[in-house]
């Protein structure tokens, strides 16, 4: 088995697939699910808008997670805009979006202006 240097997989992979390999990692590590949780069971007719506004690196798993919550409510309209990191906290607390999918950590500022509009840090 030949193992690629991280680097090297940063370089010539995308994003989602550095996550996948690294998620797999997890797994092969013994994370795992709790086998005791229920099956997700849909709930009624759920329909509105979820807007997703953040990393472009983040709009391909954000638009493979709105195909698959699509599945289960498909009368929820999902929007994504990828514009970049920074503009996922802005939107966030200005509260023109459900989602802030960022490719970074949060830095100090913006945690305490999430918190100083929310009252709770940032998840």
């Amino acid at each position: 088995m030949k193992i690629l240097k991280l680097k090297t997989l940063r370089m010539a992979l995308p994003a989602s697939t550095v996550f996948c390999i690294l998620a797999a990692g997890v797994a092969i590590a013994g994370v795992g699910v709790d086998a005791e949780l229920p099956e997700y069971n849909p709930t009624g007719n759920v329909s509105g808008s979820i807007k997703s506004i953040g990393s472009d690196t983040m709009n391909n798993e954000m638009a493979l997670w709105a195909e698959g919550f699509r599945g289960f409510y498909p009368g929820v309209k999902v929007e994504i805009e990828g514009k970049g990191s920074s503009t996922a906290p802005p939107a966030l607390i200005a509260g023109s979006c459900n989602f802030g999918p960022m490719s970074r950590a949060m830095k100090a500022k913006e945690i305490d202006a999430f918190e100083k509009k929310f009252g709770y840090p940032p998840v």
